[in-house]
């Protein structure tokens, strides 16, 4: 479970609808070793707070 860094309020997990999603570094060209996808998601359900994690964070190790 994760809590709320805004107000404290337990957070639910969520899917984004337009998966996947993908990040990267900007100091990187983005291929398919650069990029990590977003899983999981979790939005709280008191202030609408979004938080987002990259499935694979070695990615952005420079």
């Amino acid at each position: 479970m994760s809590t709320c860094v805004k107000c404290e309020t337990t957070m639910v997990e969520a899917k984004l609808d337009s998966s996947p999603i993908r990040v990267y570094s900007a100091a990187v060209k983005p291929t398919k070793e650069t990029m990590s996808t977003i899983d999981p998601c979790f939005v709280c359900p008191e202030c609408g707070f979004i938080e987002l994690y990259a499935a694979t964070p070695g990615r952005f190790v420079e």
